[in-house]
């Protein structure tokens, strides 16, 4: 049986969707995009991309068709209707879903694509824009293992490593555990910081001080030392995306009947940073409502 060529359709070009994008680009796979502002396409479409108006127009073109947008609100609005990807996506086709939503979006979209005929990959990444930029994610896969051997080649143009954590939706749980961690892990941080400058310890002693233990040295807590001295929080990860993150963590275990008392916590100090005015910036940006 000849095997059939690849067509992918990539949509959603933000902070991470581009670089993502742009790294299936520079491995030779040939792609067409949609992003929901048009001028976001203008590069693509200078590197010979092709360039769809809408959802539908997408699908029509591909058959493997990749998201990665920012939420549940998002991904169904491209997804969904009339001129959304799945009504439109060919009997057969992929759709490889990258974007961290909520697991019930996730089950939802199993059963849609199940209803469709359409195989379904749930692939969210670990990792923010410099390592997507590298390709350097680490993906967090939901499928079966046949979907996901015929796809591997595709997903490891855009990250480094892949982690098969079972058939959909766990590629969207592994990813909401992870999270729940890298939320905590930056409380930790910034609390950690806010009192040694209380109790007049320069807090760079801390980042010496992890550096020389080997139980403490890690590298997301070298990657924030810059935002955390220098109080520099251009985005790697916004506080936006982190509470959006806390609020489908907390969901999926009051689903489960399971207390999550220190991520319930988590969200209420995210929603404060958030309407601090700080929601485009670093989730580090949680410092400065801690020192306020």
């Amino acid at each position: 049986m000849k095997k059939v060529s690849k067509r992918i359709g990539f949509a959603g070009l933000g902070t991470m969707g581009k670089p993502m994008a742009i790294n299936l680009v520079n491995k030779g796979f040939s792609i067409s995009v949609y992003n929901r502002t048009r001028n976001k396409t203008e590069e693509f479409e200078n590197m010979g991309c092709a360039v769809a108006a809408t959802p539908k127009e997408l699908a029509k073109i591909s058959n493997v068709l990749i998201t990665m947008v920012q939420d549940d609100k998002a991904f169904f609005s491209i997804l969904d209707g009339p001129e959304g990807l799945l009504p439109n996506a060919y009997p057969g086709s992929f759709l490889i879903n990258m974007s961290t939503i909520s697991r019930n979006a996730c089950i939802k979209t199993m059963e849609m694509c199940f209803e469709k005929g359409v195989k379904f990959i749930d692939c969210p990444v670990a990792g923010s824009k410099p390592l997507a930029e590298k390709g350097n994610l680490v993906l967090l896969c939901g499928a079966d293992k046949k979907d996901l051997d015929e796809n591997r080649d595709i997903l490891l143009s855009m990250g480094k490593s892949i982690v098969h954590a079972g058939p959909p939706p766990a590629g969207t749980s592994l990813k909401l555990c992870v999270n729940l961690l890298l939320a905590q892990m930056t409380s930790g941080l910034c609390e950690s910081a806010s009192l040694a400058e209380k109790l007049s310890i320069n807090p760079s002693l801390i980042f010496e001080t992890i550096k020389n233990s080997p139980a403490l040295d890690c590298g997301y807590f070298r990657m924030k030392e810059r935002n955390i001295l220098n109080e520099d929080f251009s985005p790697a990860f916004s506080v936006k995306n982190m509470l959006k993150d806390l609020k489908y963590i907390n969901e999926a275990a009051k689903i489960k009947g399971l207390s999550l008392p220190i991520s319930f916590m988590e969200e209420k100090i995210y929603e404060k940073t958030l309407k601090s005015g700080f929601y485009d910036e670093d989730l580090t940006a949680l410092l400065k409502v801690l020192k306020s």
